[in-house]
């Protein structure tokens, strides 16, 4: 049996996603060439024996006149024997799989497999993943209880109340994963710190003062780089002065004391209900991470399909960014119906606003 990866560990301690049929991870990109289904079905299930933790085939593949509506249209069991199911509509091709075995960057590599059949078998999980060595979690435990000590919470929402549900808004950020990049090289900081510190500064007026916010991370030791899985895992970053440098520290300290997010539950007793559904509302923020090289120009994700899920609850918001075709990311944000349809769509124009001054900053820097 493998042992289990972060986000695996994450689910059991949330206790599962409410609907756990609609629990997946998408990855859709569109083919060099209209494929034969049989052989597709057939490199599909090459893919799946290498990669066990996704179960057994073969794996459903269905031709269809539009991959988003089938696979809205359709329910993910996580008791399935396959976890991995498949559309086609002409060139475009969609992969779904249940998130309890996959995430964002376990579909870049499933992607990457059908455009190069045969890449040899997959790793297995490994023991050092899920059990980080005690020297390093006993290390990290005075860095968290101070840095969990006192967090504050966002402002209300002056939303028509809570109802214990959430919204959904998705809109085109026109930001792109190259101009991520140039900026990034221009403030000698990584794509993540910069997009991170807009979204500190677009926060502003829902978290005066500071913050703390959780980030989901890819999760992965470079051993597991190739494997297949849940993976991803949660670290809070505390943000007290919005700028780049000063973000690009508080990360960087926070992810030099990273440990998978059910040790810290379990090292931090604070922490527990910080985090747990019903805990104070906080900002979520990630950036879709995919293994690098992989060649492949993703289909972008529409509004409204009513699939996929956060991994920690919703007590606040979770903001992503989600990379799409020609790598501009499309803007997403999950909600408490407590606060604003309007408060939302404000808080992605200050986003990019503020993404647009960091550029320029770096632009005339």
């Amino acid at each position: 049996m493998h042992d289990q990866p972060f986000g695996q560990r994450i689910l059991s301690w949330t206790g599962g996603p409410a609907n756990p049929d609609r629990f997946v991870a998408l990855g859709g990109f569109r083919l060099p060439a209209e494929p034969d289904p049989a052989a597709l079905r057939h490199t599909l299930d090459a893919i799946l024996a290498r990669h066990p933790v996704l179960g057994a085939g073969p794996v459903p593949l269905r031709t269809v006149d539009d991959v988003w509506a089938a696979a809205a249209a359709g329910h993910y069991s996580p008791d399935a024997k396959c976890l991995l199911w498949a559309y086609l509509a002409g060139r475009e091709l969609l992969l779904v799989a249940h998130h309890n075995v996959s995430d964002p960057w376990s579909m870049r590599l499933l992607l990457r497999e059908v455009l190069k059949p045969g890449t040899g078998p997959a790793p297995s999980y490994h023991a050092s993943t899920s059990t980080p060595a005690p020297k390093r979690v006993n290390r990290s435990v005075p860095f968290w209880r101070e840095m969990l000590a006192d967090v504050p919470a966002l402002v209300p929402g002056q939303g028509s109340g809570d109802d214990g549900g959430t919204a959904e808004i998705r809109t085109p950020s026109g930001i792109t994963q190259q101009q991520a990049a140039e900026v990034a090289r221009s403030v000698r900081s990584t794509p993540f710190v910069v997009l991170l510190t807009a979204f500190a500064q677009a926060l502003g007026p829902l978290s005066p003062g500071e913050a703390v916010v959780p980030v989901l991370t890819h999760g992965r030791q470079r051993s597991d780089w190739d494997t297949v899985g849940l993976y991803m895992n949660a670290l809070p970053v505390r943000l007290r002065t919005p700028t780049v440098g000063a973000v690009h520290r508080a990360f960087a300290e926070a992810y030099a004391h990273e440990i998978p997010f059910p040790v810290l539950l379990d090292a931090v007793p604070q922490a527990d209900a910080l985090f747990a559904d019903g805990g104070p509302g906080l900002a979520q923020f990630e950036v879709i991470q995919v293994p690098e090289g992989a060649g492949i120009e993703p289909l972008t994700i529409p509004p409204g399909l009513g699939l996929g899920g956060p991994l920690l609850p919703v007590n606040g918001m979770t903001f992503w960014l989600e990379p799409g075709a020609g790598g501009a990311y499309t803007t997403c944000v999950r909600y408490r119906r407590s606060h604003r349809e309007a408060d939302m769509q404000a808080l992605v124009g200050r986003f990019i606003d503020s993404w647009e001054e960091i550029r320029a900053d770096a632009q005339r820097a």
